[in-house]
Protein backbone atom coordinates (compact mmCIF):
# COMPACT_ATOMS: atom_id res chain seq x y z
CA UNK A 1 0.00 0.00 0.00
CA UNK A 2 3.29 2.39 0.95
CA UNK A 3 4.27 2.00 -3.02
CA UNK A 4 0.76 2.79 -3.97
CA UNK A 5 0.62 6.04 -2.21
CA UNK A 6 3.92 6.98 -3.33
CA UNK A 7 3.01 6.17 -7.20
CA UNK A 8 0.09 8.46 -6.67
CA UNK A 9 2.04 11.04 -4.72
CA UNK A 10 4.33 11.09 -7.72
CA UNK A 11 2.15 11.10 -10.11
CA UNK A 12 0.26 13.98 -8.47
CA UNK A 13 3.80 15.95 -8.34
CA UNK A 14 4.56 15.51 -12.35
CA UNK A 15 1.73 16.91 -12.66
CA UNK A 16 1.56 19.72 -10.72
CA UNK A 17 4.93 20.62 -12.33
CA UNK A 18 3.37 20.00 -16.28
CA UNK A 19 0.19 22.24 -15.12
CA UNK A 20 2.47 24.39 -13.99
CA UNK A 21 4.46 24.87 -17.57
CA UNK A 22 1.52 24.84 -19.20
CA UNK A 23 0.07 27.61 -16.77
CA UNK A 24 3.28 30.23 -17.59
CA UNK A 25 0.78 31.64 -20.16
CA UNK A 26 -1.63 32.95 -17.92
CA UNK A 27 1.58 34.57 -16.49
CA UNK A 28 0.29 38.22 -17.18
CA UNK A 29 -2.61 37.52 -15.28
CA UNK A 30 -0.76 37.05 -11.94
CA UNK A 31 2.43 38.86 -12.30
CA UNK A 32 0.72 42.22 -10.53
CA UNK A 33 -0.61 40.12 -7.43
CA UNK A 34 0.13 41.10 -3.62
CA UNK A 35 1.33 38.81 -1.56
CA UNK A 36 -0.75 39.83 1.37
CA UNK A 37 -3.95 38.80 -0.32
CA UNK A 38 -2.62 36.22 -2.83
CA UNK A 39 -0.24 34.01 -1.08
CA UNK A 40 1.78 31.56 -3.51
CA UNK A 41 0.37 33.56 -6.49
CA UNK A 42 3.31 32.56 -8.64
CA UNK A 43 1.74 28.88 -8.64
CA UNK A 44 -1.48 30.11 -9.91
CA UNK A 45 -0.94 28.81 -13.07
CA UNK A 46 -1.64 25.78 -12.38
CA UNK A 47 -5.20 26.59 -11.20
CA UNK A 48 -5.86 28.06 -14.33
CA UNK A 49 -4.66 25.32 -16.48
CA UNK A 50 -6.68 22.74 -15.18
CA UNK A 51 -9.38 25.64 -15.22
CA UNK A 52 -9.16 25.66 -19.10
CA UNK A 53 -10.22 22.09 -18.93
CA UNK A 54 -14.11 22.09 -19.49
CA UNK A 55 -14.83 19.65 -16.28
CA UNK A 56 -13.12 21.81 -13.92
CA UNK A 57 -13.86 25.13 -15.73
CA UNK A 58 -15.89 27.72 -13.21
CA UNK A 59 -19.58 27.28 -14.21
CA UNK A 60 -22.86 27.10 -12.27
CA UNK A 61 -23.83 28.45 -8.80
CA UNK A 62 -20.28 28.95 -8.00
CA UNK A 63 -19.28 31.54 -10.72
CA UNK A 64 -22.25 33.39 -9.97
CA UNK A 65 -21.29 34.08 -6.20
CA UNK A 66 -17.88 34.35 -6.79
CA UNK A 67 -18.58 37.16 -9.60
CA UNK A 68 -21.16 38.55 -7.17
CA UNK A 69 -18.12 38.88 -4.78
CA UNK A 70 -15.79 39.68 -7.19
CA UNK A 71 -18.16 43.27 -8.29
CA UNK A 72 -18.39 44.43 -4.36
CA UNK A 73 -14.95 44.25 -3.60
CA UNK A 74 -13.62 45.26 -7.12
CA UNK A 75 -14.86 47.56 -10.64
CA UNK A 76 -17.64 45.90 -12.21
CA UNK A 77 -15.18 45.24 -15.37
CA UNK A 78 -12.92 43.56 -12.74
CA UNK A 79 -15.31 40.67 -11.11
CA UNK A 80 -15.33 37.76 -13.99
CA UNK A 81 -11.06 38.26 -13.34
CA UNK A 82 -10.98 38.03 -10.09
CA UNK A 83 -13.96 35.25 -10.02
CA UNK A 84 -11.51 33.02 -11.91
CA UNK A 85 -8.21 34.05 -10.06
CA UNK A 86 -10.32 32.49 -7.14
CA UNK A 87 -11.15 29.52 -8.41
CA UNK A 88 -7.50 29.25 -10.14
CA UNK A 89 -6.35 29.90 -6.40
CA UNK A 90 -8.45 27.37 -5.23
CA UNK A 91 -7.88 24.36 -7.56
CA UNK A 92 -3.76 24.92 -7.04
CA UNK A 93 -3.89 24.57 -3.27
CA UNK A 94 -6.21 21.47 -3.40
CA UNK A 95 -3.97 19.85 -5.96
CA UNK A 96 -0.70 21.18 -4.02
CA UNK A 97 -1.81 19.99 -0.65
CA UNK A 98 -3.34 16.24 -2.06
CA UNK A 99 0.13 15.70 -3.13
CA UNK A 100 1.74 16.34 0.09
CA UNK A 101 -0.60 14.30 1.56
CA UNK A 102 0.27 11.34 -0.88
CA UNK A 103 3.50 11.70 -0.35
CA UNK A 104 3.84 11.90 3.65
CA UNK A 105 1.90 8.98 3.59
CA UNK A 106 4.08 6.96 1.49
CA UNK A 107 7.27 8.18 4.34
CA UNK A 108 4.96 8.15 7.49
CA UNK A 109 3.13 5.10 6.41
CA UNK A 110 2.62 3.69 10.08
CA UNK A 111 0.73 6.77 10.65
CA UNK A 112 -1.41 7.06 7.32
CA UNK A 113 -4.84 7.19 8.91
CA UNK A 114 -4.21 10.19 10.68
CA UNK A 115 -2.00 11.93 8.24
CA UNK A 116 -5.00 11.48 5.94
CA UNK A 117 -7.84 12.33 8.39
CA UNK A 118 -5.40 15.42 8.51
CA UNK A 119 -5.08 16.12 5.18
CA UNK A 120 -8.58 16.17 4.07
CA UNK A 121 -9.76 18.32 6.65
CA UNK A 122 -7.48 20.42 5.89
CA UNK A 123 -7.76 20.44 2.03
CA UNK A 124 -11.57 20.95 2.59
CA UNK A 125 -10.57 24.09 5.04
CA UNK A 126 -8.33 25.90 2.45
CA UNK A 127 -10.74 25.43 -0.05
CA UNK A 128 -13.56 27.08 1.58
CA UNK A 129 -11.24 29.44 2.85
CA UNK A 130 -10.15 30.58 -0.71
CA UNK A 131 -13.99 30.55 -1.91
CA UNK A 132 -15.11 32.39 1.26
CA UNK A 133 -12.38 34.95 1.49
CA UNK A 134 -13.94 37.65 -0.61
CA UNK A 135 -17.50 36.94 1.27
CA UNK A 136 -15.71 37.58 4.42
CA UNK A 137 -13.70 40.82 3.67
CA UNK A 138 -16.62 42.16 2.88
CA UNK A 139 -18.14 41.77 5.31
CA UNK A 140 -15.48 43.27 7.61
CA UNK A 141 -15.45 45.90 5.27
CA UNK A 142 -19.42 46.16 6.06
CA UNK A 143 -18.99 46.11 9.45
CA UNK A 144 -15.98 48.90 9.29
CA UNK A 145 -17.78 51.32 7.22
CA UNK A 146 -20.97 50.96 9.59
CA UNK A 147 -18.80 51.94 12.84
CA UNK A 148 -17.45 55.14 10.72
CA UNK A 149 -20.76 55.91 9.59
CA UNK A 150 -22.16 58.64 12.61
CA UNK A 151 -18.54 60.26 12.51
CA UNK A 152 -18.37 61.27 9.19
CA UNK A 153 -22.13 62.19 8.43
CA UNK A 154 -21.24 64.46 11.84
CA UNK A 155 -18.61 66.03 9.88
CA UNK A 156 -20.40 66.23 6.90
CA UNK A 157 -22.90 68.11 8.60
CA UNK A 158 -20.54 70.97 9.74
CA UNK A 159 -19.17 71.72 6.74
CA UNK A 160 -22.82 71.66 4.77
CA UNK A 161 -24.16 73.85 7.74
CA UNK A 162 -20.45 76.25 6.90
CA UNK A 163 -21.75 77.01 3.82
CA UNK A 164 -19.60 74.10 1.38
CA UNK A 165 -21.56 71.69 -1.61
CA UNK A 166 -22.03 68.68 -0.97
CA UNK A 167 -19.60 67.15 -3.63
CA UNK A 168 -17.03 69.55 -2.29
CA UNK A 169 -17.98 68.16 1.66
CA UNK A 170 -17.61 64.62 0.53
CA UNK A 171 -14.43 64.75 -1.15
CA UNK A 172 -12.87 66.58 1.77
CA UNK A 173 -13.85 63.84 4.50
CA UNK A 174 -13.00 61.00 1.77
CA UNK A 175 -9.85 62.51 1.96
CA UNK A 176 -9.76 63.28 5.80
CA UNK A 177 -9.52 59.61 6.97
CA UNK A 178 -8.05 55.88 6.31
CA UNK A 179 -9.83 52.66 5.94
CA UNK A 180 -12.24 51.32 3.79
CA UNK A 181 -15.02 53.73 4.45
CA UNK A 182 -12.97 56.56 3.46
CA UNK A 183 -11.47 54.14 0.38
CA UNK A 184 -15.30 53.99 -0.99
CA UNK A 185 -15.78 57.43 -0.56
CA UNK A 186 -12.93 58.81 -2.46
CA UNK A 187 -14.32 56.07 -5.18
CA UNK A 188 -16.99 58.02 -5.33
CA UNK A 189 -15.12 61.53 -5.98
CA UNK A 190 -13.50 59.44 -8.40
CA UNK A 191 -16.56 58.86 -9.80
CA UNK A 192 -18.28 62.15 -9.39
CA UNK A 193 -15.09 63.86 -11.26
CA UNK A 194 -15.36 60.85 -14.10
CA UNK A 195 -19.11 61.71 -15.76
CA UNK A 196 -21.01 60.13 -13.17
CA UNK A 197 -23.89 61.98 -11.35
CA UNK A 198 -23.49 63.56 -7.40
CA UNK A 199 -26.57 61.16 -7.22
CA UNK A 200 -25.47 57.69 -9.24
CA UNK A 201 -21.46 57.93 -7.68
CA UNK A 202 -23.67 58.23 -4.20
CA UNK A 203 -25.79 55.24 -5.09
CA UNK A 204 -22.82 53.47 -6.13
CA UNK A 205 -20.66 53.94 -3.34
CA UNK A 206 -24.12 52.74 -0.70
CA UNK A 207 -24.39 49.44 -2.70
CA UNK A 208 -20.66 48.69 -2.33
CA UNK A 209 -20.47 49.41 1.04
CA UNK A 210 -23.11 46.12 1.81
CA UNK A 211 -24.91 47.61 4.59
CA UNK A 212 -28.40 48.05 5.04
CA UNK A 213 -27.89 50.52 7.59
CA UNK A 214 -25.91 52.75 5.25
CA UNK A 215 -28.16 52.12 1.70
CA UNK A 216 -30.71 53.26 4.65
CA UNK A 217 -29.07 56.58 4.76
CA UNK A 218 -27.86 57.03 0.86
CA UNK A 219 -31.74 56.59 0.29
CA UNK A 220 -32.39 59.23 2.48
CA UNK A 221 -29.69 61.48 1.42
CA UNK A 222 -30.51 61.25 -2.28
CA UNK A 223 -34.23 62.43 -1.56
CA UNK A 224 -32.80 65.25 0.53
CA UNK A 225 -30.66 66.22 -2.30
CA UNK A 226 -33.54 66.30 -4.72
CA UNK A 227 -34.95 68.97 -2.35
CA UNK A 228 -32.67 71.49 -2.43
CA UNK A 229 -29.54 72.43 -0.29
CA UNK A 230 -31.60 73.87 2.33
CA UNK A 231 -33.48 70.49 3.45
CA UNK A 232 -29.92 69.22 2.86
CA UNK A 233 -28.34 70.40 5.68
CA UNK A 234 -31.39 70.28 8.02
CA UNK A 235 -31.28 66.32 6.99
CA UNK A 236 -27.66 65.84 7.85
CA UNK A 237 -27.89 67.71 10.91
CA UNK A 238 -30.88 64.95 11.97
CA UNK A 239 -28.93 62.19 10.80
CA UNK A 240 -25.88 62.34 12.93
CA UNK A 241 -28.04 62.89 15.78
CA UNK A 242 -30.15 59.61 15.00
CA UNK A 243 -26.90 57.78 13.40
CA UNK A 244 -25.00 58.91 16.86
CA UNK A 245 -28.08 57.37 19.50
CA UNK A 246 -28.24 53.90 17.29
CA UNK A 247 -24.77 53.19 17.45
CA UNK A 248 -25.09 54.32 21.52
CA UNK A 249 -27.89 51.57 21.76
CA UNK A 250 -25.81 48.88 19.46
CA UNK A 251 -22.64 49.91 22.03
CA UNK A 252 -24.70 49.14 24.76
CA UNK A 253 -26.67 45.69 23.07
CA UNK A 254 -23.01 44.47 22.21
CA UNK A 255 -22.26 45.12 26.07
CA UNK A 256 -25.08 42.83 27.25
CA UNK A 257 -24.14 40.05 25.08
CA UNK A 258 -20.56 40.10 26.01
CA UNK A 259 -21.67 39.79 29.39
CA UNK A 260 -23.75 37.11 28.74
CA UNK A 261 -21.36 35.26 27.17
CA UNK A 262 -18.45 35.51 30.17
CA UNK A 263 -21.46 34.10 32.13
CA UNK A 264 -20.77 30.46 31.61
CA UNK A 265 -16.96 30.76 31.95
CA UNK A 266 -17.27 32.44 35.30
CA UNK A 267 -19.64 29.39 36.49
CA UNK A 268 -16.79 26.97 35.23
CA UNK A 269 -14.15 28.56 37.07
CA UNK A 270 -16.67 29.07 40.33
CA UNK A 271 -17.78 24.92 40.27
CA UNK A 272 -13.96 24.36 39.69
CA UNK A 273 -13.40 26.74 42.58
CA UNK A 274 -16.36 24.30 44.96
CA UNK A 275 -14.81 21.12 43.73
CA UNK A 276 -11.15 22.19 44.84
CA UNK A 277 -12.32 23.23 48.06
CA UNK A 278 -14.93 20.44 48.58
CA UNK A 279 -11.60 17.64 47.56
CA UNK A 280 -9.46 19.23 50.24
CA UNK A 281 -12.35 19.29 53.24
CA UNK A 282 -12.96 15.84 52.59
CA UNK A 283 -9.28 15.05 51.93
CA UNK A 284 -8.19 16.63 55.72
CA UNK A 285 -11.53 14.78 57.39
CA UNK A 286 -9.89 11.53 56.13
CA UNK A 287 -6.53 12.11 57.39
Amino acid sequence: MRYIFLLVGSFLTVLFIIQLIKGKKYAFMIQNLSDNDFPLHELYGVGFAWSAIKIFALKNKTAEKLKADATMLYELKYAEYYANLIWAQTITFVHLFLTIIFLAAAIMYGSVVFIFAVGIFMCVVIAMYCLQNMKNTISKRTEECEGELPEVVSTMAVLVNSGMVLKDAWQTVGESGEGAFYDLMQQASENMNNGYSDADAIFLFGKLSNSTEIKKFVSALLQSMGKGGAELSVFLANQSSELWNARRQFMLQSGEKAATKLLMPILLIFLGVIIIVLTAAFAGSIF
